[in-house]
């Protein structure tokens, strides 16, 4: 089916965590939208099984459309021509408007500068413009979709635009949850990790601030 927008996620928990709000605001305003696991993070916490049961409950938080795994393997995620082909063919299958992504140009490391987070987003990129072109073997109708965007942007970075999910930020953090074996193991070394406890930590001190802020230009 068409997706109006469609994130291309490295690893289940990777597209909420980076636009899953976005996504979520996208539905309610009435656009179709999507997620795309690269991998099925069978390296990570929890066996594949697992993380896609909790890829589904997550699915139907953010009322996504369209969700699939191409299970590149985890870890094991390189930016080749055939990658880049069965990429663009997604993009041709469902015909986004919007195609997110995760930013590419980092630091290789442990966090954002994971393999599979730039390499993603290498295919990614590379993808969205064999999808229109006619001579490229990749099945499915040419299509150019209008944008592509990226997330996981590094600090330091300041990002071209920023998108308010006030309204959805609930519902964003819910989805996040639902990937308990990554963020809720007893035998991950940093088992006091909650990304909604921060989450709702950082909201508060952003308000803290902000309230901070009006109350100074008020006294001037």
């Amino acid at each position: 089916m068409s997706v109006d927008f469609l994130a291309f996620g490295p690893h289940p928990d990777d597209a909420e965590i980076g636009c899953g709000g976005l996504l979520r605001k996208m539905k309610r305003l009435g656009h179709t939208t999507g997620i795309i696991d690269i991998t099925s993070g069978d390296m990570g916490w929890g066996t594949p099984e697992i993380r896609a049961a909790e890829s589904a409950e997550a699915a139907k938080i953010l009322q996504l459309d369209v969700r699939e795994c191409l299970d590149f393997g985890d870890g094991r995620v390189e930016d080749t021509f055939e990658n880049r082909c069965r990429v663009a063919g997604i993009i041709r299958k469902h015909r986004p408007q919007v195609v997110f992504a995760p930013y590419f140009d980092l630091p290789i490391g442990r966090g954002l500068g994971h393999n599979d987070h730039y390499k993603s987003g290498e295919i990614v990129s590379n993808a969205y413009n064999l999808a229109h072109l006619a001579k490229a073997p990749v099945e499915g109708e040419l299509f150019q979709a209008k944008a592509i965007y990226y997330y996981f942007i590094p600090p330091g970075r300041m990002p071209t635009f920023i998108v308010d999910i006030s309204d959805d930020w609930q519902d964003w953090l819910a989805a996040i949850d639902c990937h308990k074996s990554q963020f809720y193991h007893p035998e991950r070394p940093r088992p006091e990790h909650r990304p909604v406890e921060a989450a709702a930590t950082q909201r508060r001190e952003q308000d803290a601030q902000r309230r901070n802020q009006d109350g100074e230009r008020r006294k001037r």
